[in-house]
């Protein structure tokens, strides 16, 4: 992890500390977080390159929906449930 060398008390912001850091040492910490319950599981993207034309279409499609549960039909809703429900 970054060092920050400095003698009086001084507060770093989270932003400071995360320019300190290199991508692997971002990827420990995050690793660290969903350890510890603060992130979930599934948080870290898969790369487009990995996913086939018609997932990448499914995915983005499923990333439209996120957070959108409130605008959904009641039917609709229903639905998406019914087909999670399954797996």
């Amino acid at each position: 992890m970054p060092f920050f060398d400095f003698s009086v008390d001084e507060c770093i912001s989270v932003h400071e500390f995360l320019e300190a850091c290199d991508t692997l040492e971002k990827e420990d910490l995050i690793e660290s977080l969903i350890e510890d319950g603060y992130l979930k599981k599934n948080c870290r993207p898969v790369p487009d390159e990995l996913y086939s034309a018609p997932e990448s279409i499914y995915q983005e499609a499923l990333d439209k929906l996120n957070g959108k549960w409130n605008m959904l039909t009641k039917e609709e809703e229903e639905l998406i449930l019914k087909i999670a429900s399954r797996f």
